[in-house]
């Protein structure tokens, strides 16, 4: 279990093996990481190609593949109340931005979240946003759990300032009209790749995830790096 703690005039943040937070960095950024399905407890996601980021980072894994309508133990016990909780972060970082980050059903609460409490940036991997939809990732998984929110249609229609970018593979046809619908609402761009659904691992594979999700957090332009330009 780890001990880090951060108390501030609006929220506290306990570290443990769902919540991991990294305070360290004297950059005004604070970037939240949303984890996928499968993800081991205690692991932070991506953080092989997060560790130079300079930026404060806050880690959330559910324990569960059920989209974040059960919250997150630790800091909230449904997707009404982690809203909440990242409220209150984003209210204890007023002075900071605030950067979503999610691939899959992570990519999900990144969209949902981020919007909500007003994130400045977003990066969406391989997303739904409508969950339980046929051939989707969300049907095969949540069968029972009860859905708090399942469509955040109404969030992104009327998204303010939040900018969001989606990758996607074009290998896969089921992301690929999910992104073509997402790229319908305001300040959301796609940026498709020669992959399927595990566009993080081909960012990897082929050398550039680590520059991809520096140029996310320092706000360069993300279509030229997965191109390799």
């Amino acid at each position: 279990m780890l001990q880090e703690f951060m108390k501030t005039e609006s929220i506290s943040i306990r570290s443990s093996d769902h919540v991991i937070f990294e305070p360290e960095s004297d950059c005004k950024k604070l970037l939240i990481v949303f984890a996928y399905i499968n993800q081991k407890l205690g692991t932070r996601s991506h953080s092989s190609f997060l560790r130079d980021v300079d930026c404060k980072k806050l880690f959330l894994n559910p324990g569960s593949n059920e989209w974040y309508q059960t919250g997150v133990p630790g800091a909230a016990s449904s997707y009404s109340s982690l809203f909440a909780f990242l409220q209150g972060v984003r209210s204890s970082f007023a002075d900071h931005e605030i950067l979503c980050l999610g691939h899959s059903m992570g990519g999900f609460a990144a969209l949902g979240m981020g919007v909500g409490i007003g994130a400045d940036r977003i990066l969406a991997s391989a997303p739904e946003y409508v969950l339980n939809t046929p051939n989707s990732l969300s049907i095969r998984h949540l069968k029972d759990t009860r859905i708090e929110c399942g469509d955040l249609t109404p969030t992104l229609a009327t998204n303010p300032k939040s900018s969001i970018t989606v990758l996607v593979g074009k290998q896969n046809p089921f992301d690929m009209d999910v992104a073509r619908r997402l790229s319908m609402f305001p300040q959301t761009e796609v940026v498709a790749l020669e992959t399927g659904h595990n566009t993080f691992p081909y960012l990897k594979d082929i050398g550039r995830l680590g520059a991809t999700l520096r140029a996310f957090v320092e706000g360069r332009d993300i279509r030229s790096v997965v191109a390799g330009v």
